[in-house]
C-alpha cells in the first residue's frame, strides 16, 4: 500500500478500489492481509477487493477478521501457493445485522477496541524500553 507503481515505469493490471471497499489478501490467507483502505486505488496481486452492498464497511472488516471467516478461507486451493477459494467462502452463510445502522454500532465498537489496544501495545513498548534503560545504570 506504500507504493507507487506508476514510479516503476511498469504498467500493472490491477483492480480498482475505493474508499470503504476491502481488501483481503486471498494468498497464503492464514497472513491475514485485509486493509480498509480510506482512500481509493489500485489493487494489484492476489487481492479480493470486497465492496459492500447494503452493509457496512467497518462491520464486514471486522467480520473477515472473525474465526469463522478465518476458517473457511484458509480451506485454500493449492500447496505451494494456498489461496483462499471465492466459491467456498461466497456459499458460507454468515450471522449479520439487517440493520445497517446495527453493523455500523458493532464496526465502531470494534474499532475503538482495536484503537485502545494499540494505544496499550505503544504504552507498553515505551515502559519496555524505559526498564532496559533502568538496567544499564549501575547503582
Amino acid at each position: 500500500m506504500n507504493k507507487d507503481v506508476k514510479l516503476k515505469g511498469i504498467s500493472k493490471p490491477g483492480i480498482v478500489f475505493n474508499q470503504g471497499d476491502i481488501l483481503y489478501g486471498k494468498l497464503r490467507p492464514y497472513l491475514h492481509n485485509w486493509f480498509l483502505p480510506s482512500f481509493s486505488g489500485l489493487a494489484v496481486g492476489d487481492f479480493w477487493v470486497l465492496q459492500p452492498k447494503d452493509a457496512d464497511s467497518s462491520f464486514l472488516f471486522r467480520l473477515i477478521q472473525g474465526q469463522q471467516f478465518d476458517d473457511v478461507a484458509n480451506q485454500s486451493i493449492g500447496t505451494k501457493m494456498p489461496r483462499a477459494d471465492w466459491n467456498l467462502v461466497s456459499k458460507t452463510l454468515f450471522f449479520v445485522p439487517t440493520s445497517i445502522d446495527e453493523q455500523a454500532l458493532i464496526g465502531r465498537y470494534f474499532r475503538s477496541i482495536d484503537n485502545l489496544i494499540t494505544l496499550h501495545q505503544r504504552k507498553l513498548d515505551k515502559m519496555k524500553e524505559l526498564k532496559k534503560a533502568f538496567f544499564k545504570f549501575d547503582f
